[in-house]
């Protein structure tokens, strides 16, 4: 019998694959299981497949070490998977739930051996910029991930959580509570997924510090709020690190949120402390200031156990503080160009800090990634990593101003990330794009769809429907928004023309390019054009509204919606 070596349309790609020319049929299976089965592993194949005494025979032999690599063998009497480690084991199966799946359980005898190329490879996803998802729609997200062999989720942390101090806004922003967080942590333990509590320490802390009781420690107690809150809050307010309470209320947020948490490690973030050194501290070391109190929080956390992870812009500024902070440090180095430079992935590396390189969705600020900045940023940021013996990728899909795109709309970065991440060899091509969006979507065509917005998104300016006036610099000629509008429209027909596996997912993907259309249309307006939209707009507010809610708490959507309600009448 010959064999050859070929690519598979597994996601993320495996690395040694040899298919035989007989198949088997799997649509029976008899599981087996060591003495050192792990529980996970076993309800992860019966999900699969449930056992069946007369299936064909599928031995699962595993370690109890932690070790993600692993064999699958299938001959034309029986099956094998093994693997050093639970983990490894529970791999496997992704793998093999791809292979039932690829021709109705009919599977070619094949040996796979595969094992990820980093460490590290997770997603961080906001949940403090306005849309908080449900407890159901986390779950999912976990499948997900796990499925494309992630192994750590952060939920991004501001006011969004049952939090005492931040008591006089939960009702009205929403939150998440302690036992949504303990279910969603048991849940992705039981996925072989590590829940890393991610909240803001330092910078970042705006409904703390904007009103209430702890204004005063704000490092701008005075300041006036001069522009709408979602755009505040991305660049106010930071702590005053100097006032002893400061640093008591940051340890009250720390151990709330601990108690909900298993994992050995904690994000501080810690980033964009545009403040400091500008109000009561001015004048100070700004470095100074920002590496003792990092220090503090990040020593009261390793007293309890906990690696610390942080977000290395801010450091990166002042290279030559960063060997004052503790050693064990984990920074998260971020940039989300679609060319980005290589200078501080570089410099971090100089430094011997470990380091772990964080691309983005480009899915904020818009109702739908951006597929063409997405590719170059992630595939950049990777080459980066590996260049630099990174431990590991983490994609960043954040909610600026709103939140206002689904999940879904950013799933083809959040998969990108995920298969580049286990395999260098991975490229963003048409035949991957093509993979990917049969898996996603249901069809071979949406990602490419999608692609064409990026062309149109230099008129798209969501940030100046919430201001609600143009400046000079804004403004765009006629012929843009002319042309805009009219290659939305097409990729508008071009959606709905889609057969796609899920309807809510069609539903969003609609919704999203209408929603394109309004905010260019809206945009138009605005710099004082006369321009038609066909889109009916109140149908489209109700459409959205109510697939936000299929998805999300309510959280901020009363929000969007005044602020699209309010620009569109003000168009008429």
């Amino acid at each position: 019998m010959t064999n050859k070596e070929i690519k598979m349309s597994i996601i993320p790609e495996v690395k040694n694959r040899f298919l035989y020319d007989k198949t088997v049929d799997l649509n029976k299976i008899k599981w087996s299981f060591n003495d050192k089965a792990d529980k996970r592993v076993v309800v992860e194949a019966y999900r699969i497949r449930e056992n069946c005494e007369n299936g064909f025979p599928v031995y699962i032999n595993m370690g109890n070490k932690y070790c993600e690599e692993y064999t699958i063998e299938i001959e034309d009497d029986k099956a094998e998977i093994l693997s050093d480690g639970a983990n490894g084991a529970f791999y496997a199966l992704q793998t093999l739930k791809r292979l039932l799946g690829e021709h109705g359980g009919i599977v070619y005898c094949q040996k796979i051996c595969d094992k990820p190329d980093m460490k590290y490879r997770g997603l961080y996803h906001d949940v403090s910029r306005g849309k908080i998802p449900t407890l159901e729609t986390l779950k999912e997200l976990v499948d997900t991930i796990a499925y494309y062999k992630m192994n750590s989720l952060q939920l991004y942390i501001e006011h969004t959580f049952e939090f005492k101090e931040y008591e006089f806004c939960r009702e009205k922003l929403g939150y998440l509570t302690k036992d949504e967080i303990k279910q969603l942590d048991a849940y992705c333990k039981s996925k072989f997924i590590d829940l890393i509590p991610s909240i803001s320490t330092f910078g970042h802390l705006y409904h703390l510090l904007a009103e209430g009781k702890y204004k005063h420690l704000s490092e701008l107690p005075d300041y006036v709020p001069q522009s709408h809150y979602w755009l505040e809050r991305l660049l106010h307010h930071t702590i005053n690190p100097t006032n002893d309470e400061s640093f008591e209320v940051i340890k009250s947020l720390i151990d709330q949120y601990l108690e909900c948490s298993s994992s050995d490690t904690f994000n501080i973030c810690c980033d964009e402390t545009f403040d400091l050194g500008t109000g009561v501290n001015k004048g100070k070391d700004k470095a100074k200031l920002y590496v003792d109190f990092v220090s503090k929080i990040a020593e009261y956390l390793n007293q309890k156990g906990k690696t610390v992870m942080m977000w290395g812009d801010i450091i990166l500024q002042h290279p030559e503080y960063i060997d004052k902070l503790p050693n064990n440090i984990i920074f998260l180095n971020w940039c989300y160009a679609k060319d980005p430079q290589i200078d501080n992935f570089e410099k971090m590396s100089q430094s011997g800090k470990r380091q772990i390189v964080c691309p983005g969705t480009s899915s904020w600020d818009t109702f739908s990634e951006d597929i063409i900045t997405e590719e170059g940023n992630i595939s950049k940021l990777a080459e980066y990593g590996y260049r630099f013996n990174a431990d590991g990728l983490l994609i960043t899909n954040w909610g600026d101003h709103g939140n206002i795109a689904s999940i879904t709309a950013a799933m083809y970065g959040i998969v990108l990330s995920a298969a580049i991440a286990w395999n260098k060899k991975i490229i963003a091509d048409k035949d991957f794009r093509t993979e990917v969006s049969t898996q996603i979507y249901g069809n071979s065509e949406t990602v490419e769809i999608v692609a064409k917005i990026s062309d149109i998104k230099n008129v798209f300016s969501w940030r100046k429907v919430i201001e609600g006036y143009a400046d000079e610099k804004s403004k765009k000629p006629y012929d843009d928004y002319a042309d805009a509008i009219h290659k939305m429209d097409s990729i508008c027909a071009e959606i709905k023309n889609l057969a796609f596996s899920d309807e809510t997912i069609k539903r969003e993907m609609i919704c999203a390019a209408e929603g394109f259309l309004i905010v260019i249309y809206l945009c138009a307006r605005i710099d004082g054009y006369n321009i038609k939209c066909d889109v009916n707009f109140k149908k489209w507010l109700d459409e959205y509204s109510e697939l936000w809610l299929v998805r999300s708490k309510p959280s901020e959507l009363s929000e969007v919606i005044n602020i699209l309600n309010g620009a569109w009448y003000k168009s008429l």
